[in-house]
């Protein structure tokens, strides 16, 4: 059996962080020069007491409403996320119940930050392939906002959070998830990385106190950290690299590839990243400028967005390419059957009013 993607639908938050706001908290020579690079101009940010995972639960509702899924048709969730609700248990779990899941229907997480997307299908599509599961739920939500530093004028600029629902069923055609190719570069892994956050550095007055880098960023050991230098060469350098040899795995060329989708990290290494694998402009797709870097949420956020943009065409090809926190990058090619479904009119806002008490 192939799995296929048969439809997608993301939540955003509702309050906006504009570029004039971080203006005023950093200052705008600083601000219009990370613009620049990266691209993002407003970014949709949590508040408090809305988490991750009720961006994750909104979005699943609405896609099972939309197209008249019924929850006992589930036979697995993925929770894709670096901001859980809790250490123990695995949000997936909490999800099951506030879905109203089967019994039968399995749950699990997965943490695998920018890249989690590609897993995540790749992890659905061994379940289908194998007939364990005929339809996965797979959620990607983040609110990587909570854990970064509100002096941090490296990282603030750059994020948002959302979250993405995507039904995966099985098909018996030959459309769906053909190609699958993903690496992790281990060694890379204190390039991105919250030190305090599990049993290895563990919380204390330590590691509250804040501080502050040659670039003027102020964190502690319980906020985000990226080597910005290490990433971008990471991703301008390896990125291009590892498509290609995806390509030449599958002996496909991006002639023959209608869409091409990247990770959102910035419009500067996106840019760079279509030169080398020679993407021509009609292929590119970009969706960060009013929304921002949404880590774990940003490629199917932006899958999604290309569908519901009429980018998606039937009987076409897109790449999908993921890359970040490990350090850790994945491809996939999916090829889309004649009989794709409409893309969701359902609105994309959060509304606190549509997330449940449980």
């Amino acid at each position: 059996m192939q799995a296929q993607i048969k439809a997608m639908h993301y939540c955003l938050p509702t309050t906006r962080l504009t570029n004039q706001e971080l203006e005023d908290r950093f200052t705008a020579k600083a601000i219009k020069s990370i613009t620049r690079m990266s691209g993002v101009k407003e970014r949709r940010i949590v508040t408090d007491g809305i988490t991750a995972s009720d961006l994750a639960f909104v979005a699943a509702k609405r896609l099972l409403e939309s197209y008249h899924i019924k929850a006992e048709e589930i036979d697995l969730i993925i929770y894709c996320s670096q901001t859980g609700d809790h250490q123990i248990p695995a949000t997936s779990c909490i999800l099951h119940h506030r879905l109203k899941l089967p019994e039968h229907c399995g749950a699990f997480d997965l943490n695998q930050g920018c890249s989690t997307y590609i897993f995540g299908l790749a992890t659905a599509e061994g379940y289908i392939a194998s007939g364990r599961a005929k339809k996965v739920l797979l959620l990607n939500a983040e609110a990587l906002t909570s854990i970064i530093h509100p002096q941090d004028r490296g990282l603030i600029p750059l994020h948002g959070d959302g979250a993405v629902a995507t039904l995966i069923e099985a098909t018996n055609d030959d459309t769906g998830i053909c190609f699958v190719d993903m690496g992790v570069d281990g060694s890379g892994y204190k390039h991105l990385i919250v030190p305090a956050s599990g049993a290895r550095i563990p919380k204390s007055d330590k590691t509250k106190i804040e501080i502050k880098d040659d670039s003027n960023c102020i964190r502690t050991d319980e906020h985000l950290y990226m080597n910005g230098p290490a990433v971008f060469h990471f991703s301008i350098y390896k990125v291009p690299e590892a498509i290609q040899s995806a390509l030449d795995k599958w002996k496909i060329t991006i002639d023959e590839i209608d869409l091409v989708l990247l990770h959102q990290a910035n419009k500067m290494m996106l840019d760079q990243i279509y030169r080398k694998i020679n993407v021509p402009v009609e292929k590119q797709f970009y969706f960060s400028e009013t929304v921002g870097n949404l880590s774990g949420a940003s490629l199917p956020c932006l899958l999604a967005e290309a569908w519901r943009s009429g980018k998606i065409a039937p009987d076409s090809q897109t790449l999908i390419c993921a890359f970040g926190a490990g350090l850790s990058w994945g491809t996939i090619i999916i090829k889309w059957p004649k009989d794709i479904l409409n893309a969701s009119d359902a609105s994309i806002e959060y509304n606190e009013s549509e997330n449940e008490s449980f």
